[in-house]
């Protein structure tokens, strides 16, 4: 049977010297068992505590979370521009060793060259912020990625703490300026798709000011920042479509909502600023960096933008007699504020029209935003130490898992392999479907293709998969599933990799 997406996996493949399966792994030291002891069934029980449900999934999952921007700008001569919005870590999950973990953030260039790095504590909120990264002037590198490390602390040798986590971002343009003539689909801002929104006086760094949800309300503040998923509101004319991307041009309605909230503005007009004066709409798509002002028209038909009230820009020792100020946990933060336009007229083809120049703190600089995400957790659900083994590279499945009916297997291809602490050879992760497990495997090495394995799972019988199916399931949209997860069977670090989707609904369609 094809896999889920249609696509076949070799099934004809010459047979590598590395299996794994429950006999394999009851006559090695680590998986010895008896009729009376399964030493695979605390984490069979792990799972299902755990893993399996949402109230206590936190205990032992650990999610490491990194916001960043999909473009950036390179520096130019002494001037240092940094990443913004800064690049912000998110820890969640038990707090075992991260809170005295060193975070270092790396910016790394297309061939590998390290071009900067930084080092970062969680805060008591598990965040690290990396607000002195940049690109350097020099460097010749048309995009660059984020190189995220985990160690721990340095001893009183001074020598670097042990890594035991890497993780790297998917590319990030990088850019001498936004371009103000061309436009590129890749360039696109997307509707649905996180933005983050950020403006400052005179271009100055100091004075960079981050839209954010502070407590439900819209604000500007120097030191937190949040993504903002960009909807088109349709006219009522208009049937909403679905399932395609679309581009947000100029002058659509849209509505802002905070990713982590979920608290949305009122709809707002998006307008494009040139040399500080609003265009008139010229239907093109809005582009990565660029400055625009966000419109709201009042019933009287009179025009104001969406803006930082100039209080934000002022020295803190003169504002702290003002109540605009806002104390919160994100530092000093200024609700935001609908503010009118400097209006002149001017004539264009022989038409006086008139036109709104915006101060600088009318208009906000838009980029889209990327998300890094991985989780891992101790199947032992011990939690009482860094592991000792570096938990990256995460293992990877190239295409969808495919279910066999006939020989009721599964189909994996992928890198779920490790290297024995001991020996330095290749071994497969243990493979659960959800708290099923370990299962049986055999892989085969597909010819000319590197770094890519199949490995044929014998799933356990139908029977069985019902039963843990009407047990342990997490609640889908369309019907019960369970989660693909991999266990290193030397330290229980365990991976998980999403649902199986289709694959087990399938099978009971089968019976």
């Amino acid at each position: 049977m094809s896999s889920p997406t249609g696509t076949s996996l070799p099934s004809a493949l010459p047979q590598s010297s590395l299996t794994h399966s429950a006999s394999q792994s009851a006559s090695s030291p680590q998986h010895t068992t008896t009729l009376t002891e399964d030493p695979h069934a605390k984490i069979r029980r792990n799972i299902r505590d755990y893993v399996l449900e949402d109230l206590n999934r936190d205990m032992i999952m650990t999610t490491v979370v990194c916001l960043h921007a999909a473009v950036a700008r390179r520096s130019y001569g002494n001037e240092r521009r940094f990443l913004c919005p800064p690049p912000r870590v998110q820890v969640e999950g038990p707090a075992w060793q991260m809170k005295r973990q060193v975070l270092t953030m790396s910016v790394v260039s297309e061939h590998g060259e390290n071009l900067c790095e930084h080092a970062e504590p969680l805060d008591n909120n598990m965040t690290s912020t990396f607000k002195v990264l940049y690109i350097s002037g020099e460097a010749r590198t048309k995009s660059v990625h984020l190189s995220l490390k985990i160690s721990e602390p340095s001893n009183v040798d001074s020598d670097p703490g042990h890594t035991w986590a890497t993780f790297n971002s998917a590319p990030i343009l990088a850019i001498a300026k936004p371009s103000t003539t061309t436009s590129k689909m890749s360039t696109w801002i997307v509707s649905g798709k996180p933005v983050s929104l950020f403006h400052r006086i005179h271009s100055q760094t100091v004075s960079t000011r981050y839209m954010t949800m502070d407590h439900g309300t819209l604000s500007a503040s120097k030191d937190a920042w949040s993504a903002f998923s960009m909807h088109i509101v349709p006219p009522a004319t208009d049937t909403p479509s679905t399932g395609h991307l679309h581009p947000i041009t100029h002058g659509c309605s849209i509505i802002l909502t905070d990713t982590c909230s979920g608290i949305s503005s009122p709809a707002l007009i998006v307008r494009k600023v040139s040399k500080g004066t609003v265009c008139q709409n010229d239907g093109n798509p809005v582009n990565q960096m660029e400055k625009i002002a966000l419109q709201r028209v009042n019933s009287d038909g009179t025009r104001c933008y969406l803006s930082t009230p100039r209080l934000a820009f002022a020295r803190r020792e003169d504002n702290m007699h003002l109540s605009a100020t806002v104390s919160s946990e994100q530092g000093e933060s200024y609700a935001l504020l609908f503010q009118p336009p400097h209006t002149r007229y001017q004539v264009e083809n022989g038409v006086q029209i008139e036109v709104d120049d915006l101060d600088d703190h009318l208009c906000w600089t838009i980029v889209g935003i990327s998300k890094l995400q991985y989780t891992f957790f101790d199947a032992r659900a011990l939690n009482d130490s860094p592991p000792h083994m570096p938990i990256t590279p995460f293992p990877t499945l190239s295409t969808s898992p495919a279910y066999c009916e006939i020989s009721n297997t599964l189909e994996l291809a992928g890198n779920f392999s490790y290297a024995d602490p001991t020996t330095g050879e290749r071994l497969l992760l243990d493979i659960y479907i959800g708290s099923l497990g370990p299962l049986p495997a055999r892989t085969h090495q597909i010819e000319g293709v590197t770094g890519t394995t199949v490995a044929i799972v014998q799933m356990p019988s139908i029977g069985e998969v019902i039963r843990v199916l009407e047990k342990d399931t997490l609640k889908a949209a369309e019907g019960s599933s369970l989660p693909l997860l991999f266990i290193r069977p030397t330290d229980s670090v365990g991976y998980r990799m999403g649902p199986t989707m289709g694959l087990l609904r399938q099978a009971l369609r089968v019976l």
